[in-house]
């Protein structure tokens, strides 16, 4: 199973314990296959062949969004690709460091947006680099509040964090589950959620959408395998992932990342990708490059 991002993140997790808790599958090792955001994991379980078929934990960066920035992609994301099951949903957040909110006295989505109208320089946001859902979440963020916002782009999310911790940074779109340890431990401050409702496992965190209307975004990951195999064995390993997926500790341990599980298999989870295959391009042609 290919995890075409670094080890440690939210995607890499999810993984290992699919891989950990499947064993009707067979035995299975994750690799982590970096670069490109994601298109060299990508590209590698594209080009296996359906002899050797392999499987990737593909997301919407990787299939409804590089394929938009990058016309030189070294595979198809509707083509290359067998649709297995969704993994799960994932909220995006907004977050300030807590030091910053608290002297500015930022509690509320509407708090911020009253200092960014008074800031005579832009707020800075941080992201895990140019196109990254980062960036797209601030520049819709942008555009719907008509703020000035400074985007610092960085070669991934961790970097991305770092300098938002550090304060290089002012504000970040980050996912639930790679933000929500900083929240937790208070050095972030979370004021809003991309989710079209509020998260339980933030409690008393609005959803943007309330106080920025039009701003509700949430990006997906699941198990994709190369192209080409028969509609059996799809079935097969598509059914034997979402049935570890209703395991209940699995269940938990999906919930504690703050993550939503949905049950979406095969032609259902192929419809999910080219709907969002066709959100993002729009998006992406319309606003996007226009900034």
């Amino acid at each position: 199973m290919v995890v075409p991002f670094a080890a440690g993140g939210p995607l890499d997790r999810s993984a290992r314990r699919l891989v950990q808790d499947t064993p009707s599958m067979g035995p299975m090792q994750v690799m982590n296959v970096t670069g490109a955001s994601g298109a060299t994991g990508a590209a590698m379980v594209a080009r296996a062949g359906s002899r050797e078929p392999m499987l990737l934990m593909g997301a919407t960066g990787t299939h409804a969004i590089l394929p938009w920035i990058n016309p030189q992609l070294p595979y198809d994301p509707l083509r290359d690709f067998q649709p297995l099951t969704l993994v799960a949903r994932m909220p995006h957040v907004l977050v300030v460091r807590s030091e910053m909110a608290l002297q500015w006295r930022i509690s509320t989505p509407h708090d911020l947006l009253r200092l960014m109208g008074k800031s005579r320089q832009p707020l800075r946001y941080a992201s895990a680099g140019n196109s990254s859902i980062g960036h797209i979440a601030a520049q819709l963020f942008q555009t719907l509040t008509r703020v000035p916002l400074q985007h610092l782009p960085f070669a991934g999310a961790q970097p991305a964090m770092s300098a938002l911790l550090d304060g290089t940074a002012d504000l970040m779109f980050d996912n639930i589950a790679s933000c929500l340890p900083h929240i937790r431990a208070g050095r972030l401050k979370a004021l809003g959620v991309t989710s079209a409702s509020p998260l339980p496992i933030l409690p008393g965190v609005p959803v943007l959408n309330e106080s920025v209307r039009g701003l509700e975004l949430t990006t997906w990951f699941g198990l994709f395998a190369t192209a080409g195999i028969s509609d059996a064995l799809a079935s097969r390993w598509a059914n034997a992932f979402a049935q570890t997926l209703q395991q209940p500790a699995v269940q938990q341990y999906f919930d504690a990342m703050g993550v939503i599980r949905e049950d979406l298999r095969l032609h259902d989870f192929a419809s999910l990708v080219q709907s969002d295959h066709q959100f993002y391009g729009q998006f992406i042609k319309n606003r996007l490059r226009q900034i």
